[in-house]
């Protein structure tokens, strides 16, 4: 008489899992030789960790990738030793459910199409757990942070909807695109962004997927600097969005005009007569120009990855280029998990690794700003380094770029270099690491190159 195992179905098996098609996979890995291997075929379609509707049939497939990856053969007795060695055996079926598997196996050429329906699937069932917790999330959402609520349930979806699985591009032998490679190299690489300091876009080339870090101790111009990067890209029409967490509106704005209609910054701060005849000339003058950038900011207070993700995607949508992004600052960025049980080094690590994929998925070049610990305010000639960046190391890992701002009339008034900041460019994937000196005019807000102002001011 054979035993058999009877194996429950759940009632929603039909409607998001096959059977079928997980015994058909598993049975061709059971039934593998030397010549032919399905197990290498089905693990670039599948994922570990919850493809398989049945946990018996996870259970067989862990053994198969286990003795796959030790070169030993994955054949019935090979398998059932293994999961005896796991004590996995009965959790598996046992040895009679091992070979009912094998024998329900499907031909060579099926086994790529029916690992594709046991991924699919997969997929469908995450999707529908997704839409469950985001009714959940919506019951539960306090009314003052539903934004929250919903980019946390965007970014879940983002998610889902990317899969890993789907990266056949992205694998491949070196040779293949090494043709197309050495054709593109004909064509002169523009940067996909723009600084304004002609010295700095010398040797910052600024590409899709890049990521700066601006980083300096408290009133170094780590805001300046950035806002005037910002406002230059956009000037060259590109698309730039700035999410500022450290300023509001009205201050941004401030300075934005003080930027580019050369008034200075404590007028407008100040308000009322302050504000003279001739200013408001000179913001006469820029205000159609400012009206007309490509050039979004965002205020929002509470910033995760996901909503940076999904502020990158509705620009791209909107002007069909990535933005060049400016988040000022990183430190204070949250993340999309919103753990308290965090350490601010977890934290910031895990934000700063999430902003890499972020531009990388999209394309997007994004500069953070960044605060420096106390470390270099104990050195000789009080310069910073990479390793004073505070929080996490994460930071200087991911960073295609880093720049370090530096003013020595910060510590010493009477400096024969007052009014001059370096930009000491300690990181460059893109090319060499050097300083550059500009000028900081920090009564109009902004640093600039230290040939002079430009003739249209």
């Amino acid at each position: 008489m054979t035993e058999t195992l009877d194996i429950p179905e759940q009632q929603s098996a039909t409607d998001t899992a096959s059977t079928e098609a997980e015994t058909a996979v598993l049975g061709a890995c059971l039934m593998a030789t030397p010549a032919y291997d399905p197990v290498a075929v089905a693990a670039e379609r599948l994922r570990d960790d919850g493809d398989w509707f049945h946990p018996h049939h996870e259970t067989i497939w862990r053994a198969v990738l286990a003795l796959h990856g030790r070169s030993k053969p994955t054949g019935v007795p090979m398998v059932e030793a293994e999961l005896r060695r796991s004590g996995d055996l009965a959790k598996a079926g046992g040895p009679v459910r091992l070979s009912q598997i094998a024998a329900q196996a499907c031909t060579a050429v099926e086994v790529g199409h029916y690992a594709d329906l046991i991924h699919g699937y997969a997929r469908l069932r995450r999707y529908q757990q997704a839409l469950v917790r985001g009714m959940q999330m919506a019951r539960q959402a306090d009314p003052t942070a539903v934004t929250d609520a919903i980019s946390a349930h965007q970014t879940e979806l983002e998610h889902l909807a990317a899969d890993t699985t789907d990266a056949d591009e992205m694998f491949g032998k070196f040779g293949d695109h090494l043709g197309e490679h050495l054709d593109g190299l004909e064509t002169t690489v523009e940067a996909s962004a723009v600084t304004g300091l002609s010295d700095l876009d010398a040797v910052l080339k600024l590409r899709p997927g890049n990521v700066v870090v601006v980083a300096g101790r408290p009133a170094m111009g780590k805001s300046a600097m950035t806002l005037g990067v910002a406002l230059a890209n956009a000037e060259s029409g590109r698309p730039t969005l700035v999410h500022s967490l450290e300023m509001g509106r009205s201050e941004v704005t401030n300075r934005v005009l003080s930027n580019r209609a050369r008034v200075a910054l404590h007028h407008l701060m100040e308000g009322g007569p302050a504000v003279t005849e001739d200013d408001w000339t000179r913001i006469a003058r820029r205000l159609p120009d400012l009206t007309a950038l490509p050039l979004w900011m965002d205020y929002t207070p509470r910033v995760t990855p996901g909503l940076v993700r999904s502020r990158i995607k509705a620009l791209t949508r909107r002007t069909g280029q990535a933005p060049l992004v400016i988040i000022d600052y990183i430190q204070l960025m949250y993340t999309d998990q919103r753990n308290t049980r965090q350490t601010p080094y977890e934290r910031v690590s895990e934000v700063s690794r999430e902003i890499k994929i972020i531009a990388e998925e999209t394309g997007a070049v994004i500069i953070c700003c960044a605060q420096l610990n106390r470390g270099s305010e104990h050195r000789d000639g009080k310069k910073p380094q990479t390793s004073d960046l505070r929080d996490s190391g994460q930071l200087e890992q991911d960073a295609s770029g880093i720049i370090l701002l530096h003013r020595e009339d910060a510590y010493d008034p009477e400096s024969s270099r007052a009014g001059e900041s370096d930009l000491i460019l300690s990181k460059n994937r893109n090319g060499p690491t050097c300083t550059i000196t500009a000028a900081h005019q920090f009564h109009y807000s902004r640093i600039r190159d230290m040939g002079g102002d430009r003739a249209d001011d």
